[in-house]
């Protein structure tokens, strides 16, 4: 199809209405064998949940609304959102939470290897347990859900895919609730871990407002006396001192609380009332001991003994809430003195400040001073953030929400009969196309002149019908003579026709000396003996002296085709020696054409080269050409033996024999390369197509043929 002026449309039309038959058959058995596999395939149900993605800032605590977005970090917020729904942690929370470990959907399935090793019981096949089932379903789960953003919006779709669509809408929800789930969990979890961390540094922080506040009171009380002396006011120590006083009785009033804190717990009343020296309490556990003491007399189970321990019940209940009442006064008592002391604290502090210090020692307690308000701003600032985590943790909402719910779909997304069998019909079509120009150029047999000629590479092809034989004749040649005006000799008279224009442009053509016709194929029963014959006798009746050699000296037949059965033929004249016999001794005449035939009787015991590559095969051409107008050399086939490229050199014109739709390319174009390379420079070959259907092209011209 490509020539010397680029690309053939003609030629590709030409090769696809040639292999219309092939084009259509793989069209038609690609589209039923994909008709049969898409209606056998398991319907797939695709589900698919709307989720839309909210990238504000959120704090339900603050009544102001979140300022302004970036939107190119927003748009990086929702890609990231996309990854986060299909990442393992949220599968697996799926795998959990839908149960989909017995989900028979999803449950491991044998290979096709381990599957035919069961059949063949090489192995038994064992389903996968523990990590590996969950590695299993966590990979068909991955598989059956696709998460994307659609578009540039804040839209996320979440599909899901099963083998029904209420195990698809189920399966889509699931993963987006999840994945919701998930991003709620997580935003608490950070709340919570930033709550731990200030807790852990508030405890340190209290620690230090402590420690600040002693040392202001430290400074103030270690150097009371100097102040005192500096600044000539003697109440300071006084201050000081009641201050220690306040001090030291809470001490002793804190442990007396806590001791007897530790008897009312362990109910040793006796210690609790030497604890808090109460007569009242003391009354009550004398009261206690001779209870006590009673029932140890009192015979068990007697009246007496019910109604001693309902009264020693009694008793410790009013221990246990006076003792109570006790506390309770100490610990006031605590608190009151703990305030006064405090007061106390302020008002030297105070006093201390307002005095007439010196500079090094005003800078001093300042110091300490402002360390402590800095330390009490830092703890109140760190517990004032505490309580907002912990609000915020308990109020966190989700920054996605579902916008659609996925439903049961009511129609599988797979296969989809149509586009799947339009895509197949492009296939079937593109496959049958390229099949033509495979079964055109390299595999298939030549099924016309056109191919032909593109094959070879020739000027042109010429087409030899075929021909039924007639009744009492010897071979399809007889047409020749016996049906002038049929297809078959109209095609022999073209070919003849093409032999002529090629003899015209041989080079070395010499007045009076005939032509040399040679008549090939590339295979046997390719039909070129008849040809041959076919050509000797069109050319016999037009007038010319034609010499017809049969030189297949392998397999000779023209003796059968013509009926002549003669002694002695061409390996006789070949075989002879030199001067015993002429050329007019082994010659036969055509009886329908009278052509003159040179036929081989027999067959040759020996390597037939040696007689075409010698002497006497020369002296027979060199005869031949004088003694008669036209030579044709019925050669053997070119693959079978090397005969015929032997005789190429003395060829003036190759006549080469396809049969239609037989002879393979491949064995085509070898043959002809191999007697263009032996054939001398300008020597044409020209193909025919024998026994070629052109019955259709015959229609247009029936009124000028017949077969009679």
């Amino acid at each position: 199809m490509l020539d010397s002026q680029g690309f053939d449309l003609r030629s590709l039309f030409g090769v696809l209405r040639r292999q219309l038959r092939l084009i259509v058959g793989t069209v038609v058995i690609v589209m039923v064998a994909s008709a049969l596999v898409v209606f056998s395939l398991t319907p797939v149900y695709t589900a698919t949940t709307l989720v839309l993605v909210d990238t504000t800032h959120k704090n339900l605590l603050s009544a102001q609304a979140d300022g302004g977005a970036d939107s190119f970090s927003d748009s990086s917020r929702v890609d990231s959102e996309v990854e986060l729904a299909q990442s393992e942690t949220v599968l697996l929370r799926v795998i959990n939470d839908a149960k989909l470990l017995n989900d028979p959907e999803f449950a491991p399935e044998p290979s096709l290897t381990e599957r035919v090793f069961s059949f063949l019981h090489l192995r038994n096949y064992s389903a996968p347990t523990g990590a590996d089932l969950l590695d299993t379903v966590l990979a068909k789960l991955r598989d059956s859900v696709t998460v994307q953003r659609r578009a540039l919006t804040f839209l996320i779709s979440i599909s899901a895919r099963a083998d029904s669509p209420e195990e698809a809408a189920k399966l889509a929800n699931a993963l987006a609730q999840t994945y919701i789930s998930e991003q709620l969990d997580g935003k608490i979890d950070s709340m919570l871990s930033s709550r731990d961390i200030i807790q852990s540094r508030l405890t340190k922080a209290s620690a230090d407002v402590a420690a600040s506040e002693d040392a202001v009171d430290t400074f103030i009380g270690s150097n009371i006396s100097a102040i005192a002396e500096e600044t000539g006011r003697t109440d300071l120590s006084d201050m000081f001192k009641q201050i220690e006083s306040a001090t030291s009785t809470r001490t002793q009033l804190s442990t007396l609380v806590e001791g007897a804190s530790v008897n009312l717990r362990d109910r040793d009343w006796a210690a609790l009332s030497a604890t808090l020296k109460s007569d009242a309490l003391a009354a009550l556990e004398s009261r206690r001991k001779e209870i006590d003491a009673s029932l140890q007399t009192a015979a068990a189970g007697s009246s007496t003994v019910v109604d001693l321990r309902a009264e020693l019940a009694r008793v410790e209940n009013e221990l246990n809430t006076s003792a109570q009442a006790e506390i309770g006064g100490l610990k006031a008592q605590i608190t009151s003195v703990q305030t006064q002391a405090a007061t106390l604290k302020d008002q030297l502090r105070s006093d201390v400040l307002s005095s007439s210090l010196s500079s090094s020692t005003l800078t001093r307690i300042y110091e300490l001073q402002q360390n402590a308000e800095i330390a009490r701003s830092q703890y109140q600032t760190l517990l004032t953030r505490l309580k907002d985590l912990d609000q915020q943790a308990s109020l966190q909402v989700a920054d996605s929400r579902i916008a659609s719910t996925a439903l049961p779909p009511v129609r599988p997304s797979f296969p989809n009969p149509k586009l799947l069998l339009a895509i197949a019909g492009i296939g079937a079509l593109g496959l049958g196309i390229g099949l033509a120009f495979l079964f055109e150029n390299f595999v298939g047999g030549i099924i016309s002149s056109e191919q032909l000629q593109a094959v070879v590479k020739s000027r042109r092809a010429s087409e030899v019908p075929k021909q039924k034989e007639q009744r009492n004749a010897l071979s399809v040649a007889d047409a020749v003579i016996t049906a002038p005006l049929s297809v078959y000799s109209e095609a022999v008279r073209r070919v003849r026709i093409a032999i002529d224009q090629a003899l015209t442009r041989a080079p070395g053509d010499i007045e009076g000396i005939a032509p040399i016709i040679l008549v090939t194929s590339a295979a046997s029963n390719e039909g070129k003996s008849t040809v041959a014959l076919s050509l000797a006798r069109a050319y016999a009746v037009s007038g010319k002296r034609v010499l017809l050699i049969d030189c297949d000296l392998r397999k000779p037949s023209l003796h059968k085709l013509t009926g002549l059965e003669g002694s002695s033929g061409l390996i006789d004249y070949l075989g002879r020696s030199r001067g015993r016999l002429d050329l007019a001794a082994v010659l036969d005449q055509d009886k329908a054409s009278g052509a003159s035939l040179l036929v081989g009787s027999r067959r040759s015991d020996v390597a037939t080269d040696q007689f075409i590559a010698g002497s006497g095969f020369a002296e027979l051409i060199e005869s031949s050409r004088r003694m008669f107008d036209i030579v044709v050399l019925d050669a053997p086939p070119v693959g079978a033996v090397v005969d015929a490229v032997y005789m190429a050199r003395f060829a003036t014109a190759i006549v080469f024999i396809v049969r239609w739709a037989s002879t393979g390319q491949v064995d085509v174009r070898t043959a002809v390369n191999a007697m263009t390379d032996a054939a001398g420079p300008g020597i044409e070959i020209i193909p025919v197509l024998n026994q070629s259907d052109i019955n259709r092209r015959r229609k247009k011209y029936d009124e000028y043929y017949t077969d009679a």
